[in-house]
């Protein structure tokens, strides 16, 4: 052990790094002359070359040829010069010329071999230097290899080229909830894959046997039946010459990603169909999403968006107060809410909008925008103005019914001849009168079909269609005109029930109502035309009834309204302009 020791540390001198020239040619000089000085004091009568030759060999050995030379050269330098005092004293014989020749060149052939020994020393101290540094490399990358595979979330695998599982990471059993590989080891790996899935993993593994990478993405369940979502690269495992007789496998669960692309995706339908308006906006104001519905109610194209901030939006005297109101409920209370005035980009048009504005935070929490939900007013505001101007018309007609009810009710009571009478007669008249409001009721007070007032008012009267007969083309009335015609109506029926046509079992009620020509010059005519009752004559006063079917209908309609007592039957003809008595298609 102590001789492979030192044999070692004399291999570690020989391989070492060469020192500088000093000691190089230094080093010689001293060994070569103590040596000298040795012999001259002890050795005298041995040959001069003697003691010389281990040291040079030891110098060439571990300082090189160059040094081992020079200790050669001085080695015989100092040998010949101990000859010299050998007798003849002053000069070499023959004799000692050749020995020192001899001796000089034996030595450097001995140096050459000497350095040729510590070259072949040193190459192979550096090649087994490299072998420990390559196996070093190679452990420590196959321990880096053997980390990262374990490591790795990815499920990596290797195939051989019929598809048959001959490897699986440990990351790619934790995440494949695999607990035995060696379970599953040579099966199909197309197999676990279904469906669509399947397609995919058989094409990808045909083009890696074609020497092509090929990746898919597809569902598949994980040996616990966990449905997740991969991501699939497969490419082959080339040798170093080329070849391949493996295929790497490397899938990667995407699950959490597809979810989230799926839920995007269904915010984007979702905002896409909204009515609403939907967008978002970065910190600064600029917009970055207008959905479908926002876009068209303001007039905007997907090129348009562009530079778009939301006081761009607003009407300039609006820009201001809005925004520091807005901002400052946003940083308060995380929203804001309120009405406020769009402008359609096109037409200038102002857009009433009730408009909510929240922050949009990242998955650290930060504030990167702003979000909003506007929804489009004008609808409501429309509503509300038409509730405005229908509770208006309601008032204004409410108070010329309870006018007509005060007329009626003055008129019943100054015409009767007793309170029974006058009840029962104001009791009727009122009941035509509700008869015209529910049809007013029924249109919003704004017109009154003129068949529904009609039959309406008379079917308590007689059977519409056998004793009273109507007939006509479809109009609408003027609303101001239905209460007293309904009124008109009910008296011409009330004389016709107690007096005319239906106060017997055989007469009849003919009710004809036309509208005759075109434009301004058009005429409304409505006839009342009763048969088979007992002859008529003309009454020797005219009362209530008298006075309101002509004086208020003409006064009503701006026309002549006429009653002729026939001995036939009674007969009345209303007669006026249409544009006074008949609404317009398009206003009714």
């Amino acid at each position: 052990m102590r001789l492979r020791g030192r044999l070692d540390r004399l291999r570690a001198l020989i391989v070492a790094s060469p020192p500088s020239w000093r000691v190089r040619y230094g080093v010689p000089v001293l060994v070569v002359a103590g040596i000298a000085l040795l012999r001259t004091a002890w050795l005298s009568e041995f040959a001069p070359w003697f003691l010389f030759t281990p040291a040079v060999v030891l110098i060439a050995l571990l300082l090189g040829g160059g040094a081992g030379l020079w200790a050669t050269l001085l080695s015989a330098a100092l040998a010949g010069s101990a000859l010299l005092a050998v007798p003849p004293v002053g000069s070499l014989s023959l004799a000692q010329s050749v020995a020192s020749a001899v001796y000089l060149v034996t030595t450097a052939g001995l140096v050459g071999l000497v350095v040729a020994l510590r070259h072949a020393l040193i190459e192979a101290e550096t090649s087994q230097a490299e072998s420990r540094r390559s196996a070093a490399a190679a452990a420590e990358r196959e321990a880096f290899l053997t980390s990262v595979l374990a490591s790795s979330t990815d499920c990596i695998k290797v195939l051989d080229l019929d598809g048959r599982l001959t490897f699986m990471s440990e990351g790619g059993q934790q995440v494949m909830e695999v607990s035995d590989f060696n379970a599953i080891r040579g099966c199909h790996w197309p197999d676990f894959w279904a469906g669509r899935g399947h397609e995919e993993a058989v094409t990808a593994l045909a083009a890696a046997r074609a020497g092509q990478a090929r990746s898919f993405v597809g569902r598949a369940s994980t040996m616990r039946g966990t449905p997740k979502w991969w991501h699939v690269a497969l490419s082959p495992i080339r040798n170093p010459d080329g070849t391949f007789d493996r295929v790497l496998s490397v899938s990667r669960d995407i699950t959490a990603l597809r979810e989230s692309e799926e839920e995007r995706d269904r915010f984007v339908r979702l905002a896409e169909t909204s009515t609403d308006f939907i967008g978002m906006a970065r910190t600064d104001g600029s917009f970055i999403y207008l959905n479908e519905a926002a876009r068209r109610m303001v007039g905007l194209d997907r090129a348009d968006l562009a530079g778009l901030t939301i006081t761009d939006f607003l009407p300039p005297e609006q820009v201001d107060t809005v925004m520091a109101e807005m901002l400052a409920a946003l940083e308060c209370d995380g929203r804001w809410s309120g009405e406020l005035t769009f402008r359609h980009f096109r037409t200038g048009e102002a857009i009433p909008v009730l408009y909510s504005a929240f922050p949009i935070t990242d998955s650290a929490g930060q504030v990167v925008g702003t979000g909003t939900v506007t929804r489009d007013f004008r609808a409501h505001k429309r509503a509300e103005e038409e509730l405005r101007l229908l509770n208006g018309e309601l008032a204004h007609r409410l108070k010329n019914v309870l006018a007509v009810v005060q007329s009626v009710t003055r008129q019943t009571l100054r015409n009767a001849t007793d309170l029974p009478t006058a009840g029962e007669a104001l009791s009727a008249r009122l009941v035509a009168l509700g008869t015209a409001t529910d049809v007013l009721t029924n249109a919003s007070w704004r017109s009154a079909d003129l068949r529904h007032l009609i039959e309406g008012t008379l079917s308590p009267h007689g059977a519409i269609g056998k004793r009273i007969r109507l007939a006509g083309p479809a109009l609408t009335l003027q609303p101001q005109l239905a209460v007293a015609l309904a009124l008109a109506l009910h008296e011409l029926a009330t004389n016709a029930a107690k007096y005319g046509s239906l106060s017997n079992d055989t007469g009849t009620v003919d009710v004809r109502w036309s509208e005759e020509g075109t434009g301004p010059g058009a005429r409304f005519r409505l006839d009342w035309r009763e048969r088979g009752g007992p002859p008529v004559t003309a009454p020797t006063r005219r009362g209530f009834g008298s006075a309101l079917i002509e004086r208020t209908l003409s006064a009503y309609f701006g026309g002549t309204a006429e009653i002729a007592y026939r001995p036939d039957g009674l007969v009345f003809a209303l007669d006026a302009p249409s544009e006074a008595a008949i609404l317009a298609s398009d206003d009714a």
